[in-house]
């Protein structure tokens, strides 16, 4: 078989010759993956060639057409013979795959009745990045708390006396050294990095699993954390931004310049935000042991630092999804400064970012809700770690700051972060 690809304002063409069978069916579905990698959620198959359609092709017209709707895409057959239009009837699926391709981008006709009037999204251009922001609610903002003391971890002396309590409902948004349960001493031992948002949350056991746990809203149910130190804030997103770096000379965008274009957009010195991304490469860290059982001993001393904590050494998890949770602060105040690290080379801002990782899959183009773009990547895979970004800027070894391809942002105006009263 011979694949050949086509591309066309928003849309991607496979024209095919020859057997569509076992043999290439792989092929055929790489051919597809790299479109929707690639950023195409719009694709269209011609079939004007092909003479032969096995059960085999028919698994991967299935597979990706199922991908693509859940996206707001398509995956369309063109002009199919007639032997394989036969086929496409005689298995049911003619009807969804063989029609008119709708224009690049047009959302559905169902969508468009069901959304609101809104502000138009504005959009623009820097350095071959592509920004589309959307307004959600102008009035927004988030109200942050502090929880527990950031030097206790450096000098080995945090102690689930001291644990925070969080309910995760879907106004909050939190990041920091956490465990599931009602107490702090039922996370006695597993206190790791973890990511609280959308009524949802994510932990990473310090109990050798190396497995990331997660809990989310069911019912009544609502996920409890316990956080030996962090940062939480509750309220409502301001403003969603989309970003494509595939005009960019490098191909991607980096976290420190995300968060510096937000910063520089918003009315107050610092931000919340919450991203969901294809990444180019995550660089950050990742607890091994449980913080409370330091006995005294600071897990940041050298030599013993490498057996507390795991950094990465080359660009991690590269073309898959990201769940990323954080805070940024332009001028940090005394109070918050501890607990916040340097981005990256974009912005002079601090900040503190978790991320959870995911299985590659597409992402819903224009403006999406949080809480759906959310749910499916728990719902369908779990997260494969969880770690805190860093930005590895060492002259000559550093490994560079976290970057993305494509994906979205929310984001708010945060008020000044205070500290927490003890729970």
């Amino acid at each position: 078989m011979e694949i050949t690809s086509l591309n066309e304002e928003g849309r991607h063409e496979l024209q095919l010759l020859g057997r569509f069978d076992a043999n290439w069916a792989d092929r055929v579905g790489q051919a597809i993956e790299m479109a929707i990698q690639s950023g195409y959620h719009q694709v269209d198959l011609e079939f004007a060639r092909v003479d032969y359609l096995s059960s085999a092709g028919i698994r991967v017209l299935l597979k990706y057409h199922k991908q693509l709707k859940a996206v707001g895409g398509a995956l369309k057959v063109l002009q199919p013979t007639p032997g394989v239009l036969e086929v496409l009837q005689l298995s049911g699926i003619a009807g969804m795959l063989i029609g008119p391709s709708e224009p690049a981008g047009a959302p559905a006709a169902a969508a468009i009745a069901a959304t609101p009037a809104t502000i138009p999204p504005r959009q623009w251009e820097q350095d071959g990045l592509e920004f589309e922001l959307h307004t959600l609610a102008p009035e927004a903002e988030l109200s942050g708390l502090l929880h527990g003391q950031p030097d206790a971890f450096a000098e080995g002396t945090l102690s689930v006396s001291r644990g925070h309590h969080l309910r995760c409902e879907p106004d909050l948004v939190s990041v920091g050294l956490g465990a599931f349960g009602r107490t702090s001493e039922e996370g006695s031992g597993r206190y790791g990095e973890t990511l609280v948002v959308a009524g949802a949350a994510v932990s990473m056991p310090t109990d050798g699993s190396s497995v990331p746990d997660y809990q989310v809203t069911e019912g009544k149910h609502v996920p409890e954390v316990q956080l030996l130190y962090g940062i939480s804030a509750r309220g409502d997103f301001s403003h969603l931004l989309r970003f494509e770096a595939s005009r960019s000379p490098r191909g991607v965008v980096g976290l420190s310049t995300l968060v510096g274009s937000v910063l520089e957009s918003v009315p107050a010195p610092s931000a919340a935000f919450v991203i969901v991304a294809e990444a180019a490469g995550l660089v950050g860290g990742t607890l091994l042991r449980s913080p409370d059982q330091t006995a005294g001993q600071s897990p940041l001393a050298f030599p013993e630092v490498r057996d507390w904590m795991s950094f990465t050494t080359e660009r991690a998890n590269e073309r898959q999804v990201v769940l990323i949770v954080g805070f940024a602060e332009k001028s940090p105040q005394p109070e918050s400064l501890p607990f916040l690290r340097r981005i990256g080379p974009g912005t002079p801002a601090l900040g503190h970012f978790h991320a959870a990782v995911f299985p590659y899959r597409p992402l819903p183009k224009g403006r999406v809700d949080l809480a759906e773009t959310v749910a499916p990547l728990l719902n369908t895979a779990a997260a494969e770690t969880v770690m805190h970004l860093l930005a590895d800027e060492r002259e000559f070894e550093g490994v560079g700051e976290t970057d993305f391809m494509r994906g979205a942002c929310w984001f708010s105006p945060l008020r000044p972060l205070v500290n927490a009263p003890q729970s």
